[in-house]
């Protein structure tokens, strides 16, 4: 199994990413369960505070380990090793001290009906600092064995940004996906229902981020592939590529299964048991295929992860993607797909517009009660959207990725898609009936949903021109 460490290299990619990226998603359910004085919530977050901190035990040690095997590489830095070393240590010792404090604000808080504001306030900023340190630490770890990362920006057609990029991104829904599933399951077992709608929120949130994550994945693509890089093996490459399409399924899955429920739940006030089951199973799933996804790819740049059982593929022109390339060339094929994909353009932007007016104070006579049912029709064209454009990025990637309205049109995605969930969980605009006005938050984000998604068209629209 690829979970099973086979070098101390391997153990260090495998554990070092959750300290960094786990303390993101913690610290995203610790601040919203502050706001909403859920005391599981808190002793949930204060418990996966604490099971952070003793990671950072096998993350030190393989640290310690794979720098005795990368130091007998001489492509290998032995000064950006040791300074990679030195901030680690801070940051692991920090995050430690973050989850001693927490476990002794579990253990006081456990018995009593208030937990001190003081002990969570400060886990709270002890947090935040030890963040802070873990992604200096990151960084660093980057430029260790990323050497594709400091070429000559003149000799890349496409730039070395986009694997800095993914790099960072792809952690996130994998990660994320890890303690969404584990807070999930104490939600479930406890019977709560604010920490039932908060995982099921960052089960969407980790769905919308796999959009992004994909993106810079095929961009990365063509960065390490042209010109070539030694050492670096398009087959390679492919076979990643042809799990990543699979995780974007899978992700999709679980994040329209959840985003329904909450919907559901907001029109019925209550839970349907085969629907959380359903998205727990998806979820469980899909983590197992973005664990195979997460091996492909370190495959790619990572020869110290590699063993002598593995049979690396040698075909650039095999797998899904690579056939996927070819046939939607054919304008058979692409016409098809770019109707698709028009036709959700507009069920998104007519959804956006309609319930976004209502928040922004037009048609004041309908409550916000009607107007959500609306959001079905919008989350439907996100995903023919996704699916689609993802096909039609296949036809010509290269072009699509190096045009300067891309990146704004992606970002534009993952931002109104990430708003438009608002409207799902905020209780006070729920509460807005027929000749009430909307909270000013909630017109706050109704303006960024309806800038973001007329942002999403005109940069799609440009990418032709431009």
């Amino acid at each position: 199994m690829h979970l099973i460490p086979q070098s101390w290299s391997h153990l260090h990619m495998l554990v070092s990413v959750f300290p960094s990226v786990g303390l993101v998603f913690i610290l995203g359910l610790y601040v919203t369960a502050l706001i909403v004085d859920n005391k599981v919530m808190k002793l949930s977050c204060l418990a996966l505070f604490a099971a952070l901190a003793v990671l950072a035990v096998p993350t030190y040690v393989s640290g310690d380990h794979s720098m005795t095997v990368l130091s007998q590489n001489p492509k290998i830095s032995q000064d950006a090793m040791s300074v990679h070393l030195g901030w680690g240590v801070v940051s692991l010792a920090l995050l430690v001290v973050t989850g001693v404090a927490a476990l002794i604000t579990l253990w006081r808080g456990w018995g009593v009906k208030h937990v001190s504001e003081n002990a969570l306030h400060l886990v709270l900023g002890l947090a935040i600092v030890t963040l802070g340190l873990m992604v200096i630490v990151d960084e660093l770890g980057f430029d260790i064995s990323h050497h594709e990362l400091q070429l000559d920006a003149a000799t890349q057609k496409t730039s070395q940004i986009w694997s800095h990029v993914h790099m960072i991104l792809n952690h996130f829904p994998t990660v994320g996906l890890v303690f969404a599933l584990c807070f999930y399951l104490i939600a479930l077992v406890a019977d709560n229902v604010v920490m039932k709608r908060t995982s099921l929120v960052l089960f969407v949130i980790c769905a919308i981020l796999g959009i992004p994550t994909y993106v810079t994945g095929n961009a990365s693509m063509w960065a390490l592939t042209d010109p070539e890089i030694p050492g670096i093996s398009k087959a390679v490459i492919n076979a990643h590529r042809d799990m990543a399409l699979v995780t974007l399924f899978g992700l999709a899955f679980t994040g329209v299964t959840a985003w329904i429920e909450l919907w559901r739940y907001r029109h019925l006030g209550r839970f349907s048991n085969r629907s959380l089951y359903l998205v727990l199973t998806f979820a469980i799933i899909t983590l197992g295929v973005m664990a195979e996804t997460r091996h492909r790819g370190g495959q790619i740049n990572h020869p110290e992860i590699r063993v002598a059982t593995d049979i690396l593929p040698s075909d650039p022109t095999a797998g899904w993607s690579a056939n996927i390339e070819l046939l939607i060339n054919n304008v058979l094929w692409f016409v098809p797909w770019q109707t698709v994909h028009f036709f959700g353009f507009s069920l998104i932007f007519g959804t956006a517009l309609v319930v976004s007016l209502r928040v922004l104070g037009f048609w004041k006579s309908v409550p916000f009660s009607a107007v959500h049912r609306l959001l079905p029709l919008g989350v439907f064209g996100v995903v023919m959207n996704v699916f689609s454009g993802m096909l039609i990025l296949q036809a010509d990637s290269f072009r699509y990725l190096n045009e300067i309205t891309f990146v704004p049109k992606i970002a534009f995605i993952t931002i109104g898609a990430i708003a438009v969930l608002y409207f799902s969980v905020a209780e006070r605009l729920w509460t807005v009936k027929a000749g009430e006005d909307a909270p000013m938050s909630a017109k706050w984000v109704a303006a960024l949903v309806l800038i973001s998604w007329a942002g999403v068209i005109m940069g799609g629209r440009l990418l032709p021109y431009v």
